[in-house]
């Protein structure tokens, strides 16, 4: 057999289908890691940076009925619940080297996602 015959194409029509194993793994990965964290020092800077003894303003419309807690626990479960299915979906999108960018812009989006509930509740 020749070498040629069992080298990779290194583009299939419009999208290059070479592997891109190394990336496949490290964008999941890596967004498991720094979205939470980036998340959890925003808002321990919101909540260090919160001077007043007032609740957020996210609770405004819930005070009479003292359903603050749930309000908030609200919020912070769809934003991991998104956060959850963009970052598995991640996994979904194979490891070709032309989705690179799909993967990296699924990562950004669920990083935000992440990182926008303590900010949410902050305005």
């Amino acid at each position: 057999m020749r070498e040629t015959d069992t080298a990779e194409l290194p583009r299939a029509g419009r999208l290059d289908r070479r592997r891109d194993l190394a990336w496949w793994l490290l964008t999941p990965l890596v967004t498991i890691v720094v979205a939470p964290v980036s998340a959890g020092v925003l808002g321990l800077v919101a909540l260090l940076g919160d001077q007043s003894d007032q609740p957020p303003p996210l609770c405004a419309a819930d005070l009479a009925d003292n359903g603050c807690e749930e309000t908030t626990l609200g919020v912070l479960g769809w934003h991991v619940l998104l956060f959850a299915a963009v970052w598995l979906s991640l996994w979904l999108v194979p490891w070709w080297r032309g989705l690179r960018r799909l993967r990296v812009v699924l990562a950004v989006i669920a990083a935000a996602l992440l990182v926008l509930a303590p900010m949410w509740m902050m305005s």
